[in-house]
Order: structure tokens, then sequence, then C-alpha cells
């Protein structure tokens, strides 16, 4: 299904927080979505094309501990439309969407003055594309769409990315977590260590790759090793298999394929090794290789090409 736009400027919204309005500052562009077949929807309206997850603080930013004191290690990532390149509140009043299929579990309202999470929405995927259990967590919400028990479609309206909480600019605080929270609703990993927050949390770009991947059908493999964080050679190890030896040495093509599955495409598996394109006129000899979903060429000194 095609996800909604932004509700209109100033439009009052069930739920939404009193004091705030939608669109203050520039709205970021019109209603644009990164999604993946339609099936798979980076969860805010705007973000960049070649990174879903830029924005503000990144996955374990921070240090564990500073002058004795312990710290929190930023459990997710902090998204923004374009990147944060549209000013402080650019993006207030940006819709926000479910990736896939789940169930909200709890949308908490704000008390107007603590300072923290805000608004904050806890939704359970159980879409059978997920690439493991996941429970997303939203914070800093304008306000919500939904409540809890409402089961919800790929790409369907949750809220409105907001500043609730006390923070100054807006942004959707996100965190992918491997399990319902272990301390509930308000779990935040205060003092815990790296091992410990990677334990609970997924990378948020790995998790974002791996759903991607099985979306379009990557083999179960390769969808672990990219959630698990793995090296990039044992993710091409395991599509590659009979076709390339990751020991080797790293040709155009198996490259190419490489930032192709990093972007969010999936090119699928080789379905037989590279062969000569022959040299003409104008051309010298290339290669070619076919995949499951297309077909990869190159011609010395040029990019390689995929005509999917």
């Amino acid at each position: 299904m095609s996800p909604p736009g932004p509700a209109p400027h100033h439009a009052p919204q069930p739920g939404r927080t009193p004091g705030y309005q939608i669109g203050e500052g520039s709205p970021t562009g019109a209603a644009d979505f990164i999604t993946v077949q339609g099936r798979l929807f980076a969860p805010l309206e705007g973000l960049a094309a070649n990174d879903v997850t830029l924005g503000g603080y990144r996955f374990l930013d921070g240090t564990d501990v500073v002058g004795g004191v312990p710290q929190t290690l930023h459990p997710g990532v902090d998204l923004n439309a374009t990147g944060g390149g549209g000013g402080c509140n650019a993006d207030l009043g940006l819709a926000v969407v479910a990736p896939l299929a789940g169930i909200v579990r709890a949308a908490i309202v704000w008390d107007g003055s603590t300072s923290g999470e805000g608004n904050h929405l806890w939704l359970e995927l159980d879409d059978p594309v997920a690439p493991g259990p996941t429970w997303v967590h939203f914070d800093h919400l304008d306000g919500f769409e939904v409540v809890d028990g409402h089961r919800v479609a790929p790409g369907q309206l949750l809220g409105w990315c907001g500043r609730s909480g006390n923070w100054d600019c807006a942004h959707l605080h996100t965190e992918f977590l491997k399990a319902p929270p272990p301390d509930g609703y308000w779990t935040w990993p205060y003092g815990w260590s790296r091992a410990q927050v990677e334990a609970v949390y997924y990378r948020p770009l790995d998790w974002w790759n791996a759903a991607s991947a099985r979306v379009q059908g990557a083999p179960e493999e390769a969808v672990v090793a990219i959630l698990n964080g793995a090296q990039q050679a044992a993710v091409q190890a395991a599509v590659w298999a009979e076709h390339w030896n990751p020991d080797a040495a790293d040709f155009a093509i198996p490259t190419s394929w490489r930032e192709e599955w990093k972007a969010g495409r999936w090119p699928g598996a080789p379905l037989g090794p590279e062969q000569p394109i022959p040299a003409s006129e104008d051309k010298p000899e290339g290669r070619f290789q076919v995949f499951a979903r297309g077909c990869a060429c190159w011609l010395p000194g040029e990019p390689v090409s995929w005509d999917g």
C-alpha cells in the first residue's frame, strides 16, 4: 500500500501533544519514503536514499564511562530527512510509518515536562519478512495516529516526527531490539557495556540491509550474515559460493554487487561464472555475469552496469 502523507499544516490531530504544530520550520519536501518493493519502508518521510540511517547520533555513539561515572551508549539512531540538512526543525511534523507489519504494543503520551523520550511508541514486528524477532522503539514523536493494540501494515502512518521530551530539534530516535524491552517500556541502557547494548539491540543499518535482502529473496544464510554484522567477505561467500573465492582479488563485478546490496538492492546470487564480452571496433573486450535478478556488465575503465 502507499503510505499516507503528512497531515495538513496546523490541522488538529487526535492524540497530539498540546503546544506543538505540524510543519514548524521548513518541511523537508513532499511525502516521499524509501521503500523496497513497496514491502519494506524506511520509517521517516524524506530520508536519504544512499543511507536511510543518516541524521544525528549514530548507534553506539558515546563512551561507556566518563570520569568514573557510567554513561549511556546510544542504543539506536537519530533519523533526519535528507541527513538533517533542512534546519533544526525542518522535520517537525513529517510522517512516521511502520517499516513492516506489526502490532503497537505501547503508545506512551509525554507528560509535557519530563526530559527524555517524550511521546514514544513500541511496535512489535510480526511480519514474516522481518530478518529476525524485532521490537521497534520510536522516541520524541509529535503525536500519534495509533493506540495500543493497533495492528499496522507496512508503510502505515504511526505518528509524526517531533521534539517532545524537551529536545531543541526535531528528530526520530529509532531503536531495533531483538526481543521485548528487558526493563519494560522505559528501557534505557544507562551504564550498560558495549557488549550488553549489542546483545539487546540490532545495529540499525545492519537490520535495514538484512530486511532489504530478505524482501528481495536473498538466501537465509546471507540475511543472517548481514543481520549479525558479519564481514563483507562472509556475506559474499554465502552468495557467491561456487562462483568466487572471497580470499582472491576483489574484481569489479563482485565489488559492484556488494555496493548494490548495501544500497538496499539485492541483485541475487550469480547463476554462473564471469563471461567475456567480445571486443568490437569501438569497444575493448569486457566481462559480464548473469544473476538471479539481472546481469552485470563491465568494460575496462568503466563502472559496472546493472541491467535488471
